[in-house]
């Protein structure tokens, strides 16, 4: 095969890569939107089902529907473990562990300083005027 044909090979293929990914792209960006409406709908009726539930005194009760059953439940979950929590508690627990500021500053400095990070490269999508041709 020719020089020639390889890069124009190469291009082609370079084309149909960018327009897939720009069609999986705005594919992805409706299918978010749809699942952030679905979500939020979701919960509107959980919270005035369970509402009318304690209100008719069914809170204790199993609800057959549609081949399930529904249970009101209580489910508790740690909160996320974020930099804010961190530093708010590392000098709380430092004081009544007996460790000075200073050590307690060293530590959050420590673990900012050792946090992992993990680069990628990826495509980002810039909102720009008409359509400029691709590559031709």
């Amino acid at each position: 095969m020719s020089t020639e044909l390889v890069v124009k090979d190469q291009k082609q293929r370079l084309i149909d890569s960018i327009r897939g990914w720009i069609h999986m792209d705005n594919l992805l960006e409706n299918h978010c939107a749809q699942a952030a409406n679905a979500r939020t709908m979701r919960a509107k009726h959980e919270t005035d089902a369970i509402s009318l539930m304690k209100q008719m005194r069914l809170d204790k009760s199993t609800i057959q529907v549609s081949g399930a059953s529904l249970t009101l439940q209580r489910k508790s979950a740690p909160a996320s473990l974020t930099w804010t929590y961190l530093e708010k508690e590392i000098p709380a627990w430092a004081a009544r562990s007996g460790l000075t500021v200073a050590q307690s500053q060293s530590l959050m400095k420590w673990l900012q300083e050792h946090r992992e990070v993990k680069e990628t490269e990826s495509l980002k999508k810039n909102a720009q005027g008409p359509k400029q041709p691709v590559l031709q």
